[in-house]
């Protein structure tokens, strides 16, 4: 018997160290200091190649430490209007403040995603989850014949709420933080409002 708990007890050891790891790159990503390996293992206590142990490369880390954040439900909390273009200009404030909070981290995850997009497929899930649910009482309403209008809507909008826009807008225009959320915000809205005066819609239904 004492030979079958071992596993187990090997196994709750080893995910407190995981989730000390994870917990170190979180706390690092909050500060918006650097983040490396050495600095992550050094944070959590371990060893640099314990932490390598655990996670392949930075990247891996960085996805379970600072991408898991559930936006939707954070629009779901914020938002109380089925207005479009309100719904949507809250979506796009919502990933511009996470995404300013850990810059640092998400910026070693957007380069890994330009570097290596393969490896990076499921990475724009989150954005394209939240403009969804910011649009869906409106698309609900909208006929099977626009349904292509709409996903081409989402796909548009998935180009202006992104951290690649943000930090363009930081880096290449040179706005400051909350000019550049704005600016998120703005452009989000104008798109959404003018699909919606061109895409026909049915009665609310419900």
């Amino acid at each position: 018997m004492a030979e079958r708990s071992r596993p187990s007890g090997l196994s709750k050891t080893m995910e407190r160290t995981r989730s000390a790891i994870v917990t170190a790159a979180r706390d690092l990503a909050d500060t918006g200091a650097e983040i490396t390996m050495p600095a992550v293992a050094a944070e959590a206590g371990v060893s640099e190649a314990t932490a390598y142990r655990y996670f392949p490369d930075l990247v891996s880390l960085l996805r379970a430490a600072v991408m898991t954040d559930d936006l939707v439900a954070v629009l779901r909390a914020a938002t109380h209007s089925d207005d479009p273009v309100e719904r949507i200009g809250q979506a796009a404030e919502i990933l511009g403040r996470a995404v300013l909070r850990r810059q640092g981290a998400v910026r070693v995850v957007v380069s890994s995603a330009i570097a290596k997009p393969s490896t990076s497929k499921d990475r724009p899930a989150r954005r394209f989850g939240l403009i969804e649910h910011a649009l869906a009482p409106w698309a609900d309403r909208c006929g099977s014949a626009q349904r292509a209008d709409v996903a081409q809507l989402v796909r548009g909008l998935a180009l202006v709420i992104s951290a690649e826009s943000l930090f363009a807008l930081l880096d290449l225009c040179g706005l400051t933080p909350d000019d550049a959320v704005a600016g998120l915000v703005t452009t989000a809205r104008q798109m959404t409002a003018a699909a919606v005066a061109a895409i026909p819609t049915g009665p609310a239904t419900g």
